[in-house]
């Protein structure tokens, strides 16, 4: 070890080190807010600033706001602001941050409500994602894409039949205000909820330049139809600055492009690019950018084309996902000729074109067939249903030739009514409300019997019903046929016979007076209101549920009054044979998911062993016939089966719950509370009465928490007890 110190090897040693220091700090170029207003800041000084770059400008209170450059001019930069929009002034600091705008991708996103920098604006706390991408990205080139092939299928008939969308595709949605876009785009993402695996479509709706109420009130309808587990909406409200509203688009394709990218399936829904153009053009005139064509600047030809371009089909190579973009244009008046409509069109795969007339007549959705279109065509529909459209096609161009011909003549031959009457129940089949989307195998059996002229035999009026019917049937009594169409996909031989037996099965069962036996409609406003003396509680879905359970045999000409006593005030009689009625009938609870026969065949066997004159087989065979002409499901979460029995002074309920939920019908997947009530004709009014008892109670904020949560048969009957007590206390 050396002793002594030698200063002249520490002073060459230090001379060394620093000769070799670079100092770590980086230069940051900065600017000035010389003009603000509006949204948008003139900045001087920012002279290596790239377009689209982030910036931050220094505010009061040592706060920072956001903001994107968007004209670069010779001496000076427009920003447009994202935030602070009110605080930025003249004379502010402007740093630049070197990085354009990014938002956060990835599952994190699913379910979530977020802004147009993917910041999360539904109160569940931040969205944890580590990867983010560019919100402006260059679409696929050609050798990176593949044709479109593969179906997606929107549930609604009119469309997946003649105007069939494709996974990849660019549809555009076009009508007038309030003509039903908004609701085709929304049963479209409820219709990918049964979706599995690598077929799984996750969706994402952007809202742009809507009221917040219009928003709140989609997102409670997507989570009522239990969809926002694949969902994300993407809100810029008309309330946001224009500089929000027109980044929105591209953040939500930029989140969508991560599950294309890696080898699944995304849908991307813009509503609607009206507005975002109007958003572009307010920032563009504010930026001082010359106008054209209504005021719009020359480059919005190339807003939409760098946007809808990213939807695509990935080649196998690049793991074979795809981005499917619904854009919804309004137009004013019909008028597709006008600028952005046109624009637009041009750029996208087809058009669904949706008309105020048609809608006003009841026709929904209210599309126009034959000015509708889908440039991808068949390529992107199962065989069946090709084999379907094509008929279906030339029979309802038929029928509009002729429905024009048929105003200048008044004696018609044999051919040409047989194809007006078929025209007219082919129209009447593809109407469907909102909320209903079809499963596409269910579609090829109603679209089937209408091109097969089974349908002309009955009544327009009656159709609906015999579709209602008819589907209830194919889930109950011809499941197995239903599996070999869906493993089959097309009408072979061998299939189409089946099938052709099935619908032979079906209309001899079939009885077209069964329907609309409830009660006649024109109560509904006097119920209604005295429904609103009892308690505000007692919404429409009560109302709905009293119209839709009372059936032919309950009904009479004082049935109005005998309702409207029953619901605003009971004696203590019925009030206690309620109660005692609760306190003994059978409660059964199952675990699992049964089948809905199952259940119907359990309460059959536990009410025929309480009632005098009738069997097991009679109560099963009586409740399955009530179900078939009308659903006893009145809510997703409770349906109410009921017969009326023979016999006299009898009257008998079960109350099951199922955990897992039974599949009622489409639009009550998961019904967890069923109550099933059977009574001889001279206990009417008690039945009635027990109607609206378990109506009230099943309205009760608590009941359905409480009932899901319950530990057993005897916590169940203590809940619709204590619910009872408070109504009637």
């Amino acid at each position: 070890m050396r002793d002594d110190i030698r200063p002249g090897e520490i002073l060459e040693l230090l001379r060394s080190k620093i000769a070799g220091f670079e100092p770590s700090a980086g230069e940051i170029e900065t600017g000035k807010v010389i003009q603000a207003g509006d949204g948008i800041a003139r900045v001087w000084g920012l002279e290596g600033i790239m377009s689209g770059e982030l910036v931050e400008i220094g505010i009061c209170g040592g706060k920072t706001a956001s903001g994107m450059a968007m004209n670069l001019e010779e001496d000076t930069v427009s920003i447009i602001l994202f935030s602070g929009y009110e605080d930025v002034k003249e004379g502010c600091l402007v740093r630049r941050t070197g990085k354009v705008a990014e938002v956060p991708v990835g599952e994190a996103l699913l379910g979530r409500v977020v802004d147009s920098l993917g910041n999360p604006i539904d109160g569940k706390g931040p969205v944890v994602s580590s990867q983010k991408r560019r919100v402006e990205e260059k679409g696929p080139g050609i050798i990176s894409r593949q044709n479109v092939a593969e179906a997606l299928q929107t549930g609604i008939k009119a469309i997946d039949a003649m105007i069939p969308i494709g996974r990849g595709q660019r549809e555009l949605i076009i009508g007038d205000r309030r003509t039903g876009k908004t609701a085709i785009a929304i049963d479209t993402i409820i219709n990918q909820k049964n979706l599995q695996g690598k077929e799984k479509v996750y969706c994402f709706y952007v809202a742009i330049g809507q009221k917040r109420s219009s928003i709140v009130q989609l997102i409670e309808n997507l989570k009522k139809y239990g969809v926002m587990d694949y969902t994300t909406i993407v809100a810029a409200t008309a309330s946001d600055p224009a500089s929000l509203q027109y980044l929105a688009p591209y953040a939500a394709t930029a989140m969508a492009e991560y599950f294309r990218d890696s080898g699944r399936h995304a849908l991307v829904i813009f509503d609607d690019l009206t507005k975002h153009s109007q958003a572009y053009r307010e920032i563009s005139l504010l930026m001082r950018r010359s106008p054209g064509r209504e005021a719009y600047p020359g480059d919005v030809f190339y807003l939409h084309p760098r946007l809808l371009e990213r939807a695509a089909r990935m080649s196998d190579r690049l793991g074979g996902g795809s981005l499917t973009a619904l854009p919804i244009v309004e137009t004013q008046e019909g008028d597709v000729s006008a600028y952005i409509p046109t624009n637009i069109i041009s750029i996208t795969d087809g058009q669904i074109f949706l008309e105020s007339d048609l809608f006003n007549s009841g026709l929904r959705p209210a599309i126009n067939a034959g000015i509708s279109v889908s440039r991808v065509g068949g390529a992107a529909q199962i065989k069946g249903m090709k084999q379907i459209a094509s008929s279906l096609r030339i029979d309802l161009a038929q029928f509009r030739e002729l429905a024009a011909f048929m105003q200048f003549s008044s004696d018609l031959d044999p051919a040409t009514r047989k194809q007006l009457d078929r025209g007219e129940r082919l129209t009447e089949i593809l109407k469907q409300p909102q909320y209903a989307p079809v499963d596409v195998y269910r579609q090829l059996m109603i679209l089937r019997a209408g091109i097969t002229g089974r349908l002309d035999k009955y009544p327009v009026g009656k159709l609906l019903f015999y579709q209602k019917e008819l589907f209830f049937y194919l889930d109950a009594d011809a499941s197995g046929f239903m599996n070999t169409l869906k493993k089959t996909g097309s009408f072979n031989d061998e299939t189409a016979k089946a099938a052709d037996a099935v619908l032979d099965a079906f209309e001899e069962k079939f009885n077209p007076e069964s329907a609309g036996s409830g009660i006649d409609s024109g109560y509904t406003v006097n119920l209604a209101m005295a429904m609103s003396q009892r308690s505000s509680r007692i919404n429409r879905d009560m109302l709905k549920l009293i119209e839709r359970i009372s059936s032919t045999e309950l009904a009479s000409p004082s049935l109005q009054n005998e309702i409207e006593e029953i619901i605003t005030g009971q004696d203590v009689g019925e009030k206690d044979r309620f109660e005692e009625l609760a306190e003994k009938c059978l409660i059964i609870d199952y675990k699992g998911k049964p089948s809905i026969r199952n259940v119907f065949k359990s309460a059959s066997a536990a009410l025929a062993e309480s009632l005098q004159n009738t069997n097991e087989k009679e109560v099963l065979q009586k409740l399955l016939e009530r179900e078939q002409s009308s659903s006893t499901a009145l809510s997703e979460f409770m349906a109410l089966p009921h017969i009326i029995t023979g016999g006299t002074s009898q009257f008998q309920m079960v109350m099951v719950r199922a955990g897992a939920g039974i599949k009622f019908t489409d639009q009550h997947p998961s019904v967890k509370a069923l109550f099933f009530l059977a009574g001889s004709m001279d206990q009417r009014h008690f039945h009635l009465v027990v109607i609206s008892a378990l109506a009230q109670i099943v309205q009760h904020p608590s009941f359905e928490s409480s009932w899901t949560q319950a530990s057993g048969s005897s916590e169940l009957r203590k809940i619709v007890l204590s619910i009872r007590r408070q109504k009637g206390s």
